[in-house]
């Protein structure tokens, strides 16, 4: 990490297609997106493909970022599993599906 403000970080996972509207889920979790990127431990969420694979992780850094970023999934009507998963070198503290 380089100097300066901590912000929301996101990737997708290879080889796995995403969910329709990712470009809304990419967009809610932006920084500029109400998020406060302030400091604190990372926290990780998984959001889950069609196919049940995680295709993306969003990274907050704090829990005030990690609640924001929950709320704007769920916005986007996404449903949090509950589950925790260790993926690759990941741990990931909750898993978001689409609604069936």
């Amino acid at each position: 990490m380089h100097g300066g403000t901590n912000t929301m970080h996101t990737w997708v996972i290879d080889h796995i297609p995403p969910l329709p509207n990712d470009t809304q889920i990419v967009q809610a979790l932006r920084p500029g997106a109400d998020l406060l990127t302030g400091g604190g431990i990372a926290l990780n969420l998984g959001i889950l493909a069609r196919n049940g694979q995680v295709y993306r992780v969003a990274r907050a850094f704090g829990l005030d970022d990690y609640n924001r970023a929950a709320d704007a999934l769920e916005q986007l009507g996404l449903v949090a599993t509950g589950r925790r998963l260790r993926l690759h070198d990941v741990s990931l503290d909750d898993v978001y599906m689409a609604q069936a």
